[in-house]
């Protein structure tokens, strides 16, 4: 059936739709008492498009000034160098969990009949890994499977005996040049934490820490590392997508998972970040991920 631009039923819609634009096909069809695919049908006449809400990390008023200074300081590194951030380690560390869900919305069976396709989810045997990683220059560094939480002493450890062995395979110019970045979890800005990296990475760290010998990390900034906006979430939906069975099963599902993204696609993050850095700028700080396509 043909919707034609003078109908009616079109005033009514584009209406509700603009008193209400969280409402949904489903409202309209009860409210109005129009058919849910001519609700449809009408919509899809004039583009609009059901957007999904996207959620951001809350914000503080002193973040944003900080957010902002991070990025300008960042825009002038690239003016300076324009591949300065290929050789930036952005790390993270991210917890998975036994129990932890696929993204259902990209999980589908096609079938004639309804296969009643389901997942056994174990809550009362829970169990975790806690994963590290970093991306420099296309390469990405480990996983790092820590043995527990990360605190002080562990991510010591982790920085002066386990991560030299992960770079072995990176190229010496790229560690050479080489800065680390990381947030300000607790075990990252502890002294001797930072006592270790102004020693080792003297004016080549980003983080929270005293002194000069770094550059500030603006927290609550996950929108700007590219282990939070693309590794984390691209890992746990490969590693999900069949329930894991025991810790050593997870662990090799991650690094299987790891050694196949291919290195343009890491490359690709860094582009990424500079678009970020230019979108944090002109909105002052603030959030923008719900501007990103």
């Amino acid at each position: 059936m043909t919707i034609e631009r003078n109908d009616p039923r079109v005033l009514v819609v584009l209406a509700m739709i603009y008193l209400d634009p969280h409402i949904s096909i489903r409202q309209i069809e009860v409210r109005s008492g129009i058919p849910r695919e001519t609700v449809r049908r009408i919509t899809r006449l004039h583009r609009y498009h059901p957007y999904h809400i996207t959620l951001t990390q809350e914000l503080t008023e002193r973040d944003f000034e900080r957010r902002l200074r991070f990025c300008q300081w960042a825009q002038e590194r690239l003016q300076n160098d324009p591949h300065f951030f290929r050789y930036v380690m952005f790390s993270d560390e991210a917890t998975f969990h036994n129990t932890g869900q696929l993204n259902r919305h990209n999980s589908h069976y096609w079938s004639i009949e309804n296969p009643h396709w389901t997942r056994a989810v174990d809550h009362q045997h829970q169990w975790s890994l806690v994963v590290w990683c970093g991306i420099v220059n296309g390469y990405l560094i480990g996983p790092y499977f820590f043995d527990g939480n990360v605190n002080r002493d562990r991510y010591l450890h982790f920085l002066t005996n386990e991560l030299p062995n992960l770079l072995e395979d990176v190229n010496i110019k790229t560690r050479m040049r080489m800065w680390l970045q990381h947030d300000g979890a607790p075990a990252h800005r502890s002294l001797d934490v930072q006592d270790f990296l102004n020693q080792t990475y003297r004016n080549r760290w980003i983080g929270i820490g005293r002194g000069e010998d770094h550059v500030e990390w603006p927290p609550r900034s996950p929108d700007l590392t590219s282990p939070d906006f693309y590794l984390w979430g691209f890992l746990k939906n490969s590693v999900y997508a069949d329930a894991p069975t025991t810790r050593e099963n997870m662990m090799q599902r991650i690094i299987n998972t790891c050694r196949g993204i291919p290195r343009h696609v890491l490359l690709s993050t860094v582009g990424s970040f500079e678009r970020r850095i230019q979108l944090c700028i002109r909105h002052h700080g603030g959030i923008f991920e719900h501007l990103i396509r």
